[in-house]
């Protein structure tokens, strides 16, 4: 054997040796690994939608008036450079029912200055357009109302309780979020803080 040869043995003797069972190991560690930061990534619930700080959906729905639908349709980018205060409410709901006379006084307490109450009425359970009408009739709900016939800016808001409150600054983007009974004061202080945004 030359020296040469005689060198490399040596010099791959020093050395370990992988074995094909070792290099199997180390490859199904590494897809292990690989697989469950995947799923850890996938597997995190998205953020819900209309949080403070989003930007709210546009909306385009037939407005419900005391006598009962309308061919009329009101967009809520209509109301841009106003503060909006968004309410997701059902006929038959009791605490929505309850909730009703402090937005009547919410609307006449800032009415004349540059804010928008806009009701969207869900069609969950048996609730359709006629009993829409006759709730604004019962409680004086004289500001607009529209229907939200399938439900889908219930859901483009995140939106499974009823009633739930939205406000929004004048650019669109909700700044609060309010769900069943609300104190007043809290709602007065979330619509002064829009109007001075």
């Amino acid at each position: 054997m030359s020296r040469t040869a005689q060198k490399k043995k040596r010099a791959s003797a020093g050395k370990p040796q992988r074995s094909g069972r070792t290099r199997t190991l180390l490859f199904v560690g590494v897809v292990l690994v690989v697989v469950i930061v995947g799923l850890y990534v996938f597997s995190q619930p998205s953020r819900a939608p209309g949080n403070p700080g989003d930007m709210a959906p546009d909306l385009r729905l037939q407005v419900v008036t005391a006598q009962g639908l309308t061919d009329q349709t009101v967009r809520l980018s209509d109301y841009r450079g106003k503060v909006v205060v968004l309410e997701f409410m059902v006929s038959w709901c009791h605490v929505c029912q309850e909730m009703e006379s402090s937005i009547v006084s919410l609307y006449y307490r800032y009415s004349g200055q540059d804010v928008v109450f806009l009701s969207v009425a869900g069609t969950q359970g048996n609730a359709t357009a006629e009993s829409t009408a006759a709730f604004i009739r019962e409680y004086g709900a004289t500001w607009t109302h529209v229907l939200d016939a399938d439900n889908s800016v219930f859901s483009a808001y995140g939106v499974n309780a009823t009633p739930t409150y939205f406000v929004l600054d004048k650019s669109g983007t909700i700044l609060s979020r309010f769900q069943g009974v609300v104190i007043t004061d809290a709602f007065s202080k979330a619509i002064d803080l829009a109007l001075s945004a």
